[in-house]
């Protein structure tokens, strides 16, 4: 059993497998002279978040990039440099250390990554530790073999990406840093070859890439010879270790028959309990826990709410705080406010949580079998609430995605990232917007754009008998704009100003003569355009919001 910290192969082992070794850092690139101020970032390696294929497997993520963050600030700590951001109390790393680091002093981009690989290591060890002592009885022939150690430690070596900058005030030290990361590409660095680019089936630790064949091909076109049944079987142990009905503490973080290669295990295998704690104490997360268990069983058709949200031009705020206190403080109130909303807004857990950008789900109420959609706008909207109360000084943007339970994980998470860009860049020049995605089984979707001070308007919807909130019925302002589109309503493409009337006064009808001319009146602020087209499809948009999500039907 190797220590944790060391490698698990030797350095001749990985020579003869042909695996490229990090690169040392060149630290001729540094200014020789002793900064007031360093700013870092790092990001990780490609593709990490985005290939995340279920949400156990993205909030391991999350977690993941949280506690390297706390590692190098905690590198920088203790070599005496004040840390500036992010703000950390009591060793707090569970959730939301973004991987933007100021501090004041010299605190070396090398230092940085030491740091950084050192936590990534300790993650890998324990990963790697764990299997090989749960799996050895079962399968001593996988655990025993240089081509599983060989393959850890190919993922133990894994580049990520470090960005440093410097400067005598806070604002040439962030204006330096990102410089740095213009120079050399965040997407693709430099060290990027076809190579190293290659999607992850094609690395020698995916079990399942050649099932078929019933081999694990490896660069060095070795072959670790398993049976089909020996791969299954690798899998089936796996589950069997972590399923509830033997152990009765968590709940299978992998089915039996899906093929995962190693970077998803360790993404999935760090929410585990057993795993997370030997991480670090405060890693493992019981609330996430208390949500799997609570959504992982539901039967028959279900809908999932999926949101993305991102802090606009939070770059421009920090340079305008400018004082090291304000900073601060500014840090601890954006970590308070992502700590204290799974708590205080009901039914929200964050899944991840970036630089200032975070991803989170709304789940379903312990009592209640499903996700209800009529309470998802009142919930968007303290979701808003929650953020102005922090008084932060910038605006939210968020993409809300409420997708059929037959969407993936990761088709969920790319609509959640379109639905955010379409509110964060709706116009020019007009942010503070949420997109609502209804996102259908079949890949459609309808969705609707809107400042969020009208997002209550949907709450004010008034049907053809007068009734309100619950008890309206949204059938009939739908069946209306069916009708009407039914009718050479040339939706989204009108050709003359009597639809655009048409619309206007289809919302009137439903959402009140107020509302109508306040949409009149500022219909560039509210809709983002001017022309007919923007319009009319910003009035259809509520309408289908409006039905998917708040009719009592």
């Amino acid at each position: 059993m190797c220590k944790r910290g060391r490698t698990i192969v030797s350095k001749d082992t990985l020579e003869n497998e042909n695996i490229p070794m990090q690169e040392p850092i060149n630290l001729e690139q540094f200014s020789p002279k002793i900064p007031k101020y360093t700013a870092l970032s790092f990001a990780p390696m490609p593709n990490f978040i985005e290939k995340s294929r279920r949400l156990r497997e993205l909030y391991g993520a999350s977690q993941i990039l949280s506690y390297l963050s706390w590692k190098i600030v905690r590198a920088a700590q203790n070599k005496g440099v004040e840390v500036i951001l992010p703000a950390i109390a009591n060793d707090d790393i569970v959730q939301g250390i973004p991987s933007h680091i100021l501090v004041m002093g010299n605190f070396s981009c090398s230092e940085a990554l030491k740091a950084l690989m050192e936590g990534w290591e300790d993650i890998v060890n324990t990963c790697y530790e764990w299997l090989q002592e749960n799996l050895n009885s079962e399968l001593p022939e996988l655990t025993n073999s240089t081509e599983w150690a060989v393959a850890w430690t190919k993922w133990k070596m894994q580049p990520w990406g470090i960005f440093w900058g410097d400067g005598e005030t806070i604002e040439t030290a962030l204006q330096d840093l990102e410089a740095r990361k213009l120079r050399r590409d965040w997407g693709e660095s430099k060290e990027t070859t076809k190579e190293t680019t290659k999607d992850s089936s094609q690395l020698p630790d995916r079990l399942h890439s050649q099932l078929h064949k019933g081999t694990i091909t490896h660069k060095n076109k070795d072959k670790l010879r398993l049976s089909t049944t020996e791969i299954k079987r690798i899998y089936q142990c796996i589950a069997k270790i972590l399923d509830p009905a033997i152990k009765g503490n968590d709940f299978i973080p992998i089915n039996k028959s899906e093929g995962i290669n190693i970077l998803e295990l360790i993404k999935r295998l760090v929410t585990y309990e057993a795993i997370a704690k030997k991480i670090h104490r405060d890693f493992y997360s019981p609330r996430f826990r208390e949500m799997l268990l609570r959504d992982e069983n539901r039967g028959g058709t279900y809908w999932n709410a999926w949101f993305m949200g991102d802090g606009d031009r939070v770059n421009a705020r920090l340079t305008k705080l400018k004082d090291r206190a304000n900073l601060t403080q500014f840090s601890h109130s954006l970590r308070a406010w992502g700590k204290n909303f799974s708590t205080e807004v009901d039914r929200g857990l964050m899944a991840y949580v970036g630089g200032y950008d975070f991803l989170g789900v709304m789940h379903r109420e312990q009592e209640s079998a499903q996700l209800k959609s009529q309470g998802a706008i009142e919930w968007l909207i303290d979701l808003h609430a929650s953020w102005q109360q922090e008084n932060l000084g910038i605006i939210l943007s968020v993409g809300f995605v409420w997708a059929g339970h037959l969407v993936s994980p990761r088709d969920i998470l790319r609509h959640c990232r379109e639905a955010e860009k379409f509110a964060n860049h709706f116009a020019a020049g007009q942010r503070d917007r949420v997109t609502i995605r209804i996102l259908f089984d079949n890949g459609q979707y309808v969705q609707w754009t809107t400042p969020w001070q009208y997002l209550q308007w949907l709450a004010d919807y008034r049907d053809r008998d007068g009734n309100r909130g619950k008890d309206a019925n949204w059938s009939h302002s739908y069946t209306n704009l069916l009708q009407l589109k039914a009718q050479d309503w040339s939706l989204p493409t009108p050709s003359t100003q009597t639809d655009e009337a048409i619309a206007l006064n289809l919302f009137g009808l439903y959402f009140g003569s107020d509302k109508q001319e306040i949409l009149s009146q500022e219909r560039s602020a509210i809709v983002g355009a001017e022309d007919p087209q923007s319009f009319i499809a910003w009035i259809e948009g509520i309408i289908q919001v409006g039905w998917h999500l708040c009719s009592n039907i």
